[in-house]
């Protein structure tokens, strides 16, 4: 037996009401919106109106870089780079873990007496994403978010300038309607969106725990050094774009403060550590639950192949190093015990050398660099360019 009766439910995404909403969001199309489309949609019903506020409260382009509503670095890369990540996503995180979840049967890692417990993790896994109550969960914080949640409050500046609720001109203090989409409509839906993605981060990772609760048939001398559980590592870091896009959100904050209000870079040294060690922590750490298990793997394969190694050894030396007196001579040249005892040696090494998670230093590094990349340009608005290139050319040569 090599499927499950319900595999059709291992999704991480898409699913849900939402995702089904999202899906008729596009007037007169029939069938499911394409990617761009619902991305399209979701600028139609965030960033359009709040822009159309701006103009008419006369915000597009105001008296300082901060009552400017088309400067606001940090608002274009929220709607213009973070929605569409959050969306993309859906396709292409969703898929790569079904793939990762598939894998645990096609390779045979479940037993097939484990296959109705593994059923029973999909559905658990199926269940909690289409969770109701879940989604009501994540609207109320992300309502709630878009007043104390925000990039803004973590740092300690507030709203101010365009963003403010209230402004003020020739006739009197106003109620800014620009703001009150931002804080009513535009943020919640950008922060519900990231908040399904951490809770579909966190019911993955009690599908991860389920399935590594299973009698798992680990292979220690697997070439991927961690018992053939190499693929998820893989499937983890297309995880990588929702860091990048964290990322994004977070350096145009800080080239807006930079470029417009003379902010250092140094102060948002803390903020970009907290994500990286955030993205980590996400991305990375659900693995951290086979650690148990292949440990207990490793452990295993030591003293049975040590075991089986001081067999061979043994008897490869009384045949060939030290022969019985009675042992009929033959020649060392084309025997294969010479090649059994080498791959007896590398099979040996592989367990020795096996890992005690799913996933290696590069994976780390790989996802760090992703969060971090979009933080590289920020070097440019205080390093000329000039000097980055005579320090990477002493480098180079």
């Amino acid at each position: 037996m090599t499927a499950i009766s319900n595999q059709h439910e291992l999704y991480v995404s898409p699913g849900g009401a939402t995702y089904r909403l999202l899906q008729h969001l596009n007037a007169g199309r029939r069938g499911k919106g394409t990617p761009f489309q619902r991305i399209l949609s979701l600028l139609a019903i965030t960033w359009v109106p709040m822009c159309g506020f701006a103009i008419l409260e006369g915000h597009a382009l105001g008296a300082t870089p901060r009552d400017s509503f088309l400067l606001d670095f940090a608002t274009y890369a929220r709607f213009f780079i973070g929605i569409p990540i959050l969306v993309i996503a859906e396709e292409f995180i969703g898929t790569r873990l079904r793939s990762a979840g598939l894998r645990f049967v096609e390779d045979g890692l479940v037993r097939q007496e484990d296959f109705p417990a593994f059923e029973r993790a999909v559905g658990n896994l199926a269940r909690r994403r289409d969770s109701l109550v879940a989604i009501a969960g994540i609207i109320g914080l992300a309502a709630f978010g878009a007043w104390r949640l925000t990039l803004q409050t973590a740092m300690g500046y507030g709203a101010v300038g365009w963003a403010s609720m209230t402004y003020e001109d020739g006739s009197g203090v106003h109620h800014s309607l620009a703001a009150l989409w931002n804080r009513v409509v535009a943020v919640p839906v950008m922060l519900f969106m990231l908040y399904r993605w951490l809770w579909r981060i966190l019911i993955w990772t009690r599908f991860l725990l389920d399935v590594a609760r299973l009698n798992l048939r680990l292979v220690p001398t697997h070439a991927d050094r961690c018992a053939g559980l190499g693929f998820l590592a893989f499937a983890h870091l297309s995880f990588g774009m929702l860091g990048f896009g964290m990322g994004c959100v977070l350096s145009a904050e800080a080239a807006f403060r930079i470029v417009f209000e003379g902010a250092r870079v140094d102060t948002f040294k803390l903020p970009l550590i907290l994500l990286l060690v955030a993205t980590q922590i996400l991305f990375v750490g659900p693995l951290l639950v086979f650690t148990p298990s292949l440990a207990r793997a490793k452990r295993r394969g030591l003293d049975r192949y040590g075991s089986l190694v001081i067999e061979y050894n043994r008897a490869f030396d009384e045949k060939w190093v030290q022969p019985s007196a009675g042992h009929v001579d033959e020649s060392i040249l084309g025997s294969s015990d010479i090649q059994s005892l080498a791959d007896m040696g590398n099979s040996f090494r592989f367990i020795d050398e096996m890992r005690p998670t799913a996933f290696d230093r590069t994976t780390v590094f790989q996802l760090a660099v992703l969060s971090a990349l979009p933080g590289l340009p920020l070097f440019l608005l205080v390093v000329p360019p000039r000097q980055i290139f005579e320090v990477l050319s002493k480098l180079v040569l």
